[in-house]
């Protein structure tokens, strides 16, 4: 029977080592509750890291072949253990993980509320958060996902839109995760998004009582859930007020060239009375390129946006929004994650945070 590891290989050594343990088990050589060998004895014994003796041993933690004593050691379990149930190994850590495209988070002004919301609720678990940003190498490649490969997080929190595929791989590691601002049909996956739906719809019945007939919507990329949500809302919205669809008044574009979007829609020949911005960040760029055009808002023509950030009331005129709860997203993501590792078999669910219209001067009633 092997009891070795061989660095060269094909299988990672950490899976050699937790083959080797688990045929001391079954031959015998260790039995139960008997106190098998330290980390270190480990390392010493088969010349490798102490990450690998970690990851082997944690596996079969939580796996109900050993158990571990807090002081005294860890043991190979039996029957009476698992009755009792054993507990798995905790790291007391939550991985925060958010893609490229949304970082430097402390410079973003949505997603940087909502880290504050996952920090202040996870310190208050005693839990410590570990910060991760998604690059491509991850994204393709996630055996380089450290968080997880050296099990240094006991749960994931992905915040915003990522690859189905990359989700998929990290699902396959039996890892609780939650999604914050991002929802995959059919995954099993806990999600946290915003009722983008119903916070536009909110939108474009305040502008159609304001006597807004014409409504213009500037877009990101459509790609993204959020987005493609609100663009649906918008439509959906301006079928129930009964106010005319028109294509022309739809432009989108990246999410950061709000000013060149708008002026696309000055190509019009006829522009619409009143804009409404798929997130702040474009209506105060699409604000930008309307006053630089020599036009008054909201005297000439009036703008909204949603997501409610500092900026939009500090600029002028202030933006009227749809305001989200982002912190309050990232609090119930914290709390849904430590149900999800308390229980891995609850039924995974899709939470809306509600929204709110806040109604400030960048819109205009018609006569």
């Amino acid at each position: 029977m092997k009891d070795a590891v061989e660095k060269n290989s094909p299988v990672p050594l950490y899976k050699q080592l937790k083959q080797v343990i688990e045929n001391r088990i079954k031959s015998g050589e260790k039995k139960t509750g008997e106190l098998i060998s330290s980390e270190k004895e480990f390392c010493q014994e088969f010349s490798v890291s102490q990450i690998t003796v970690r990851k082997a041993m944690f596996e079969l933690v939580n796996e109900g072949v050993l158990y571990r004593i807090p002081g005294k050691g860890t043991f190979v379990a039996g029957p009476e253990q698992g009755s009792r149930g054993i507990s798995k190994l905790k790291t007391d850590n939550i991985g925060f993980v958010i893609s490229r495209e949304h970082h430097p988070i402390f410079s973003n002004t949505f997603y940087s509320y909502v880290f504050a919301g996952v920090e202040e609720e996870a310190r208050s678990h005693g839990y410590n958060l570990i910060y991760q940003v998604l690059d491509e190498k991850l994204m393709f490649d996630p055996s380089t996902f450290k968080l997880i490969e050296e099990r240094k997080v006991d749960g994931l929190i992905l915040a915003g839109e990522m690859s189905h595929s990359f989700v998929s791989n990290l699902k396959a590691k039996d890892i609780p995760i939650v999604l914050l601002d991002h929802h995959i049909e059919n995954s099993s996956l806990d999600s946290i998004v915003t009722d983008n739906t119903k916070g536009t719809a909110d939108m474009i019945k305040y502008l159609a009582d304001l006597g807004h007939r014409q409504i213009g919507f500037l877009g990101a990329t459509l790609e993204h859930g959020s987005f493609m949500e609100r663009f649906e809302g918008y439509k959906a919205a301006m079928k129930k007020y009964r106010l005319e669809f028109n294509e022309d008044f739809v432009q989108t574009g990246l999410l950061w060239n709000g000013y060149g979007i708008m002026e696309k829609m000055f190509r019009l020949q006829k522009l619409p009375t009143a804009i409404f911005a798929c997130n702040d960040l474009m209506a105060i760029r699409a604000m930008a390129a309307i006053q630089d055009k020599g036009m008054k808002i909201p005297d000439e023509i009036s703008i909204a946006g949603f997501d409610d950030i500092d900026m939009s009331q500090q600029i002028h005129p202030p933006l009227t929004t749809v305001r989200v709860e982002k912190e309050e997203m990232g609090k119930i993501g914290v709390r849904r994650l430590i149900q999800r590792m308390k229980n891995s078999n609850k039924r995974a669910e899709k939470i809306t945070v509600p929204t709110e219209l806040v109604v400030r001067k960048s819109c205009k009633a018609l006569k």
